[in-house]
């Protein structure tokens, strides 16, 4: 690469981080109804605040010019609605599944909340922003990971989490925002692992349309994280059940007498097969197949047309 557009290119990563930078600074100021994951930060710099300094040397790019732009992208933001824990209906986060975890944090919560997990034997995490979630490296993965095998050795168990309000260390019950954080509680067969000993504060009767607003948006997003298992589970139905037809294909396949009729069965095998194959990819592209999910469906599959090769159910 010649000298001068290595140079540039090198100007271009500096002065992006220098606007990453200030862009940082500004955003940690910020109340937590305002503030920005990451992601959507580099997604500003990208899309607004880059293109206006592009080609400038960084060392000409002044601290006092980014941060005007940085503050006029702020502006243009409407704050996050229900950063205020204490907004929050207890009965809300009072019985969330094990297995819904994940989608309950992610599509429920307001985006600007701390919270943390205690599932005792199983796992805990520390308290974490939901802002900058990640399923992984936040901690959850493992502890539902945990109660999956423990649930999976005990068909019976009932295992459920419930929300309560505390307050972080250090810090005063006087209502201000970032002062609490709601911690999960594993519940097993109505039992919770620990005493329930919520922070009580007494939200000012001037907020209450402000809860009000809260709570009916958290319920809308409720109603959607329900409508949303439903899709999930009508995809694993379909994908079995067209999984099911193949195999019932092939079995009629390696059992037909007739040449012709093993043919036409081999045909209608190859159609099943291929939506089969289509509608588990297109179930996963939609969000309502998980990655394990779809890879177990098409290991099942692909292990299903190497039997059916060895039986003489040709596919291909």
């Amino acid at each position: 690469m010649p000298q001068k557009k290595k140079n540039i290119k090198t100007r271009g990563v500096t002065l992006y981080n220098k606007i990453l930078k200030e862009f940082t600074k500004i955003n940690n100021s910020l109340p937590e109804e305002r503030k920005l994951s990451l992601s959507d930060r580099r997604k500003y710099i990208k899309e607004k605040i880059y293109l206006q300094f592009k080609g400038n040397a960084p060392t000409r790019v002044s601290v006092k010019d980014i941060r005007k732009e940085v503050i006029g992208v702020f502006d243009t933001i409407v704050p996050k609605e229900g950063c205020d824990v204490n907004f929050i209906s207890p009965s809300i986060v009072a019985n969330v599944g094990w297995f819904e975890l994940d989608d309950f944090i992610r599509d429920v919560l307001p985006a600007c909340i701390y919270i943390s997990i205690d599932a005792g034997e199983f796992g805990k995490t520390k308290i974490f922003n939901t802002l900058n979630y990640n399923y992984t490296k936040n901690g959850v993965k493992k502890i539902v990971d945990n109660i999956r095998d423990f649930v999976n050795n005990d068909s019976g168990v009932d295992v459920t989490f419930t929300g309560e309000k505390r307050l972080r260390k250090g810090k005063t019950n006087d209502g201000t925002p970032e002062n609490y954080y709601i911690e999960f509680i594993l519940v097993v067969n109505s039992e919770p692992i620990k005493d329930i000993n919520p922070v009580l504060f007494n939200v000012p009767k001037s907020k209450k349309k402000e809860v009000t607003s809260v709570k009916n948006a958290i319920l809308s997003r409720v109603k959607e994280l329900s409508n949303k298992k439903k899709r999930r589970k009508r995809a694993r139905r379909t994908a079995i059940k067209n999984i099911g037809n193949v195999k019932k294909l092939a079995k009629r396949q390696v059992n037909a007498k007739s040449v012709d009729y093993r043919r036409k069965l081999a045909y209608k095998k190859i159609k099943e097969y291929n939506r089969a194959i289509k509608q588990i990819q297109s179930a996963y592209n939609k969000g309502n197949l998980t990655e394990d999910q779809y890879n177990r469906f098409i290991n099942e599959i692909n292990e299903l047309i190497i039997q059916i090769k060895k039986e003489g159910g040709i596919i291909d």
